[in-house]
């Protein structure tokens, strides 16, 4: 039997050792909760931006320890253009360029401790809010895990008004994990409406969280915790991409738009990569491939994020204007493969700066 290899050995070495750690910080959560409960709102920096607040605002989280990036400007002008207002939380301090920059195209910047991940800088600023009694008809949360927007003219934003009527955001896939099998809301992108965003069911959640640097319990209690609490309280989840609307997309695909699906897929299990290869080899205009590809794209899907296996789909097909920026192994692959997309021409590139950016931070070694 092979050895599973290195990469994958070390992988879970380190979740096992971050879940014991995460057991421990669980049974002091009651003490800590309540000390942090006092601090939260005392140690952070407030800057006053200069433009007005609507109804319609974003909280946008940013961990730049080594400064604010371009990309982070484009997003924040871009939200503007839709006609949202931004909360800019920086999980640590900010460069004094940086800050003045920000303050022409914020409501606010908050300056907190770099602790919890996306949602501690999330309840933060959400508890800001609160205590300055707003709130919004709509509120997004989103954060600089992802390059947005890498396609001109995207509306997401307008996209997300008009698809999330209670909660949601841009991405949910069906929460196989949960004991009501509800949906989970990937967390770089959330959206609430105003009634459930003045609900006592919205604030109980957040009372009961607490910011840790423990990235078990972040996930756990965070990106799925908040999920499946909404689905306990019977809250309606809807997000602008789903696992079946891109299904659906790639039955009305051409036999060219599946070719370049595959050519630009992503793959870390060799069995997949293999098959897609085979399928590549035998393209044709017939019913028969076209079912045959149907049916592998299908199988990835429902093992596999088929944001990061399929790139080409995404971006070209189902319109998806971002891309993350970690350097997981599947998500490396999927930057090259997107890379290449756009070296032959296949894919649209995304403003110059944030075209540089993705380069400078996709590195076939980071794969060895």
């Amino acid at each position: 039997m092979a050895m599973p290899p290195a990469w994958k050995v070390k992988r879970e070495l380190r979740s096992a050792l971050d879940q014991l750690k995460a057991w421990g910080l669980q049974l002091i959560s009651p003490v800590r909760r309540i000390f942090y409960n006092r601090r939260e709102l005392t140690e952070i920096q407030v800057h006053e931006g200069q433009r007005s607040l609507n109804n319609k605002l974003v909280i946008y989280l940013v961990y730049q320890p080594k400064g604010l990036e371009e990309s982070n400007f484009i997003a924040i002008n871009h939200i503007v253009s839709e006609g949202h207002e931004v909360l800019l939380v920086s999980n640590g301090s900010l460069a004094s360029n940086d800050l003045n920059r920000l303050k022409t195209v914020c409501w606010r910047v908050l300056e907190r401790e770099n602790l919890g991940y996306d949602f501690g800088g999330y309840r933060c600023g959400l508890h800001y809010l609160k205590n300055l009694n707003i709130l919004p008809d709509m509120l997004s949360l989103i954060n600089d895990s992802i390059w947005f927007p890498i396609i001109e003219g995207s509306d997401l934003l307008a996209k997300t008004e008009r698809t999330v009527t209670d909660f949601g955001g841009a991405v949910c896939f069906d929460d196989s994990g949960s004991r009501n099998k509800g949906k989970l809301v990937l967390s770089y992108w959330l959206t609430v409406r105003g009634a459930l965003l003045r609900s006592n069911v919205f604030w109980g959640y957040w009372k009961r969280y607490l910011p840790s640097s423990n990235k078990t319990l972040a996930v756990k209690l965070g990106e799925r915790g908040l999920s499946r609490f909404m689905s306990r309280y019977d809250r309606n989840i809807e997000s602008v991409f789903t696992l079946e609307n891109f299904l659906f997309s790639m039955q009305k695909a051409s036999i060219r738009q599946l070719e370049l699906t595959l050519k630009y897929a992503a793959f870390t299990d060799l069995v997949f990569q293999n098959e897609c290869q085979k399928i590549l080899e035998s393209v044709e205009e017939s019913y028969i491939w076209k079912k045959n590809c149907l049916e592998f794209i299908e199988k990835v899907s429902r093992r596999r994020n088929f944001l990061n296996s399929f790139c080409y789909a995404a971006i070209a097909i189902l319109r998806v204007p971002f891309i993350k920026k970690n350097q997981l192994r599947l998500q490396v692959l999927m930057r090259l493969q997107y890379l290449r997309a756009i070296d032959l021409g296949d894919l649209p590139a995304p403003n110059l700066a944030i075209l540089e950016e993705i380069r400078k931070n996709t590195n076939i070694k980071n794969l060895i």
